[in-house]
């Protein structure tokens, strides 16, 4: 399920690692919030509500992604490295190291958090919704919507929200999490997606990219 976009053809048999990934997210989220209100307590309330429930929309939202959005198995990677290591690094990262916030910040961050869950999952939504509305756009490439601002807006909302939540630690340091996610983005796996993508869509990916020539951030890269 793992070779270069293997994973993206098999289809979902059982609910068998959605429920395992389940399992991992509540773990992972439960040591954070112990990090946040018990192993070393945020001192302030507003700060460390926000950072929670931070936490607890991102854990519900892969979750979602995981079981009803996405139709295909979810991956080895996706089930030990990104669930196991990733994650959990990047929401330890922000619990320890959070330091006292500005009110300004407490308004900017839930901003990006927002703006950055919304261009994620509403446009997986909008593509799901597409597809399986009409048996004619089965097999076809989506372009509408949220994904005609960008050909990888989900991936540039997932960089966004983690800015936004770097931001409500008050930590600048913690900015290391979506400059590094992004710049992964752009490199590697946007790159073997949109090489799979032009196989799998070879006659629509050209109109596509000539349509939506942004890769990542909407009419700019």
């Amino acid at each position: 399920l793992d070779g270069s976009g293997t994973f993206r053809r098999v289809k979902r048999t059982s609910n068998l690692r959605a429920n395992i990934f389940l399992f991992e997210s509540v773990v992972v989220l439960s040591l954070y919030l112990i990090l946040i209100y018990s192993w070393r307590p945020i001192a302030c309330p507003a700060q460390a509500h926000l950072l929670a429930t931070f936490g607890a929309i991102y854990i519900l939202r892969l979750n979602i992604m995981s079981r009803w959005l996405l139709q295909r198995e979810l991956g080895m990677e996706e089930l030990t490295f990104v669930i196991l290591l990733w994650i959990p690094s990047i929401m330890g990262s922000y619990a320890i190291l959070a330091k006292d916030i500005s009110n300004v910040d407490l308004v900017v961050a839930p901003f990006f958090y927002i703006l950055g869950s919304y261009l994620n999952t509403y446009s997986e939504y909008q593509r799901k919704i597409w597809k399986e509305g009409d048996p004619n756009h089965k097999g076809r490439c989506y372009t509408l919507g949220l994904f005609s601002w960008s050909r990888n807006i989900n991936y540039f909302g997932d960089s966004m929200l983690f800015a936004g939540w770097a931001i409500a630690t008050g930590n600048w340091v913690n900015l290391w999490a979506p400059v590094i996610m992004s710049l992964t983005f752009f490199f590697y796996h946007i790159p073997d997606k949109e090489k799979y993508l032009a196989i799998r869509y070879a006659e629509e990916w050209p109109a596509y990219q000539t349509q939506t020539p942004y890769t990542f951030i909407p009419y700019i890269c």
